[in-house]
């Protein structure tokens, strides 16, 4: 499995690096992480990085999609910020997802349930942002990654969890990168202050 560890990787190394760049490409190239992570979750058994790699894999199709075409009349969606009722229910799905969870894995005899539901439900609340090109997909990145590091190294996936540390200075210039952007937009719509 070393071998396939490596290039899951090394694709998701290559995905993250160009979805913090702001590039669409980045979508693609995930996908080969994904379809292998899932088969290495599968194997050390951690039934929620399996799920969330099945929601990786289909949000990346959705990703690609609304990246290239989200936008107005079609075009390609500019990065924006999630509103205060768009937190409040990210809030609640957190809650209540991360419960669910924990009492799911619970269930199932996963190894680390507590952890494992919670970066679960982090992570499907940052992918999903993510896709939408909200910033702040780049702040629950990077607390899911100081837990993510741990996780896997306790698991025996010493590669996996130098990539997850990897992914925390990614998650940092992503998060720059994309506010860089959407400051960028909102000076071309004329908004001399911005927060």
């Amino acid at each position: 499995m070393t071998w396939m560890e490596w290039v899951a990787a090394a694709s998701y190394l290559w995905s993250v690096w160009l979805l913090a760049h702001n590039k669409p490409l980045g979508w693609w190239i995930g996908l080969i992480g994904t379809f292998l992570y899932i088969w290495i979750f599968y194997v050390v058994w951690l039934p929620g990085e399996i799920l969330i790699q099945s929601y990786f894999l289909l949000t990346s199709l959705w990703g690609i999609w609304i990246w290239l075409h989200g936008g107005e009349k079609s075009a390609e969606k500019p990065v924006e910020r999630i509103s205060k009722p768009q937190k409040i229910g990210a809030g609640v799905v957190f809650v209540i997802g991360w419960a669910g969870f924990y009492w799911a894995f619970s269930a199932m005899e996963g190894k680390v349930p507590f952890w494992d539901s919670f970066t679960t439900i982090v992570s499907f609340i940052a992918q999903y942002f993510l896709v939408k090109r909200y910033v702040e997909s780049w702040h629950l990145w990077l607390v899911v990654d100081v837990v993510y590091v741990p996780l896997y190294a306790s698991r025996g996936l010493y590669v996996t969890a130098g990539l997850y540390a990897i992914f925390l200075w990614m998650a940092y210039r992503g998060l720059k990168n994309f506010q860089a952007e959407w400051i960028k937009e909102q000076r071309s719509k004329g908004f001399d202050t911005i927060e």
